[in-house]
């Protein structure tokens, strides 16, 4: 079937339709069981950052809460944005969900979601393929959107930063059992520079040039040699950047067995910056150029529209039906302002690294719950989702995703609480995987539970490591697997990447503390990664087997009604056992204190504090380090208005330039009207 067809059909559901219900009153979770549970009767470790955390973090956006975050490792995307790393495990290995329905696309596509419109957001640890399929091989980050009840409702956030302002507005409103929720958000974002000096690299097949020892024959039928031999160009380590972004939602409740919801969203980014080519292709027969300045260009686009209905006959029995759709248009290009010198007759003429692409997406979840008894449930599902993709690179037609689902909970005991089920996936090209998951919960009394759980979970090869035959940001070309071009001479498949991760754990809780540690093993087989053919071509295989071991333990402490301080601490041994190396990008270590103070009511002093250690970079060994962060927020200050301000890096620490691209303090004020 194609996609126009698939839907045409969407939109035909989509007035009986609505999304996936999310829970979450109090500690209740839906994101690990897909069902109301609380976190102590959860065999996995699940974090959740609250809507006080959230407010008082001085984020902009998902991005941002996230990395704030003590207990995750960010890593650098590009200039443009960081990533967020669970476990030692590579980004692209956590599964996005906003609602409990998949974020299509990579993280940036979640993390540009505005602070204001989150009212928490639950990350569960560890391969979770039994629910979710491919790409929650790492763990499963669950957005979960504000709705309300009032009758009419909403606030505005004005914010103003060393290098970026952003405006948000949330409007909430009911009338009988309709209700509606709206919300807007703009960022404009300054870039952030440095200065780096630079050798200019002129090759001819074999043969390297300074530009003033080109040969004569170069010197009499090109311009390479107006170019220096050394520049000193201001790269820019954060790219400019404009966000603006609009959404918004229907709910309607027919009667007490039967609702239904509807929401869509748009949101356009644009970015800019300088950044240094490490080969750039002049306008002469094979001759390239390392380390000239260049300039890319990216536009951005995302439309997304979902619908589904929640129907509830009985207190026993709940059938959820959700679908969703998305389009993600990118148009990025790269110029230089050598482009005279590199024998082009424009600026416009000299474009590289064009990706100029549209993907859509459409996905189709069912869930059916049962429960036999307070203490006996059960959860079948299936989904089914289908890409298209039409690019400059690669294009993909109907690309079909494919998974049913078992699952079943079962307290034999009182003390014991048993979470364990199958499933079954199926990639139109790709193969097959299987994915079991088995723990148990078990309390040793009203304080304290002991924690185990096995849980499998994989990653079929995305469409760019398969198909694509294109130049990256710094001219290179690269090759999918399936790609044979020029020095690339054959075609192999790439297997799924799968995981098995085993956990144990303990909590306990007292009047004045709670306190949690587990220690945790995941074997990854069949890495995808990228594998350099020659000097200017790269591209993906299978070729590793990892191992990550770790443990990690927090603790919150209340020894008085003002004050409120949390620790959290985890050590991870990340090898490639192909050949006994260090994971690259993995921190030894991870620490993170808060501590929160209510002077008065209404208003609190906190502070951040979070030290990542050592790690690997792409070339040897990075240092350790740690930064302060410092907030103020005053609620309700007059007039429905909240004050907020802080400090980020408050004691000016500087972040390894290959981890990140703030080195400096970095300050925030704003403030809050509720209506």
């Amino acid at each position: 079937m194609k996609i126009n067809n698939i839907l045409s059909f969407s939109i035909i559901l989509s007035s009986l339709l609505v999304a996936n219900e999310t829970y979450y009153l109090g500690e209740i979770v839906v994101l690990s069981t897909k069902t109301k549970s609380t976190i102590d009767d959860l065999p996995m470790q699940v974090t959740v950052i609250t809507q006080d955390e959230i407010e008082n973090s001085g984020a902009t956006n998902v991005s941002d809460i996230l990395i704030s975050s003590g207990e995750v490792v960010t890593r650098p995307s590009g200039a443009n944005e960081q990533q967020v790393s669970i476990r030692g495990m590579k980004p692209d290995d956590t599964l996005y969900l906003i609602d409990g329905k998949r974020v299509n696309g990579d993280f940036s596509d979640a993390g540009k979601l505005p602070a204001s419109m989150v009212e928490r957001i639950e990350i569960v640890k560890g391969s979770s393929g039994l629910l979710y399929g491919s790409d929650s091989i790492g763990g499963v980050v669950n957005i979960i959107t504000k709705k309300s009840s009032d009758d009419f409702a909403g606030d505005v956030q004005l914010t103003h930063a060393k290098s970026k302002n952003s405006a948000d507005m949330s409007v909430f409103g009911k009338k009988d059992n309709t209700s509606f929720r709206i919300f807007s958000s703009y960022i404009k974002r300054d870039t952030y520079s440095n200065d780096t000096t630079e050798d200019i690299i002129i090759k001819q097949g074999t043969n390297s040039y300074k530009p003033s020892t080109l040969s004569p024959t170069l010197q009499s039928t090109t311009n390479l040699d107006n170019l220096n031999d050394t520049y000193t160009f201001q790269e820019d380590l954060q790219n400019e950047m404009e966000i603006k972004s609009i959404s918004g939602g229907v709910t309607h409740r027919f009667n007490d067995h039967f609702k239904i919801d509807v929401d869509m969203s748009y949101l356009k980014e644009d970015t800019q910056g300088d950044f240094v080519s490490a080969l750039y292709k002049t306008n002469y027969d094979k001759i390239v150029v390392n380390n000239i300045l260049a300039e890319q260009y990216d536009e951005n686009k995302r439309v997304t529209a979902s619908s589904g209905f929640t129907y509830t006959p009985s207190d026993a029995y709940e059938l959820r039906y959700s679908i969703s759709y998305s389009k993600y248009e990118k148009d990025k290009k790269i110029y230089t302002n050598f482009w005279e010198e590199l024998g082009y007759n424009s600026k416009e003429g000299s474009i590289s690294g064009v990706d100029n692409s549209t993907t859509r997406y459409v996905n189709h979840n069912l869930v059916n719950t049962y429960e036999f008894s307070q203490n006996n449930r059960v959860l079948v599902g299936g989904e089914y989702r289908v890409n298209d993709r039409e690019a400059t690179g690669y294009s993909i037609d109907n690309r079909t995703y494919s998974g049913v689902f078992l699952q079943h909970e079962y307290r034999p005991i009182k003390k014991l609480n048993l979470v364990y089920g199958a499933r079954y996936d199926k990639d139109s090209v790709a193969k097959s995987e299987s994915s079991i998951s088995f723990g148990a919960v078990y309390a040793v009394d009203k304080n304290t539970k002991l924690k185990a759980n096995y849980s499998e979970g994989f990653k079929s090869a995305t469409d760019e490591e398969l198909y694509t035959n294109s130049t990256t940001a710094v001219g290179k070309s690269l090759l999918g697997s399936t790609i044979i071009d020029g020095t690339k001479t054959e075609s192999w498949n790439l297997t799924p990447e799968t995981s098995q991760t085993i956990e144990i754990g303990v909590s306990n809780k007292g009047d004045m503390y709670d306190f949690k540690a587990s220690a945790y093993n995941t074997n990854i087989d069949d890495r995808i990664s990228k594998v350099v053919l020659d000097a200017t071509t790269t591209t993906y295989k299978n070729i590793s087997k990892s191992e990550i071991e770790g443990v990690e333990t927090s603790i919150a402490l209340y020894p008085i009604d003002e004050l409120i301080v949390k620790f959290y601490y985890t050590y991870v041994d990340a090898k490639n056992k192909t050949d006994d190396t260090d994971l690259v990008g993995v921190p030894e270590k991870l620490t993170s204190m808060t501590i929160s103070y209510f002077p008065i009511p209404k208003l609190e002093l906190r502070s951040v504090t979070k030290y990542t250690g050592k790690q690997i970079g792409s070339e040897g060994e990075v240092g350790s380090y740690s930064t302060t962060n410092i907030k103020i927020m005053q609620k309700n200050s007059f007039k429905n208005i909240d004050l907020f301000a802080g400090i980020d890096n408050v004691f000016d620490k500087k972040i390894p330039e290959e981890l990140g691209y703030i080195q400096k303090s970095y300050y925030y004020i704003g403030a809050k009207y509720k209506f």
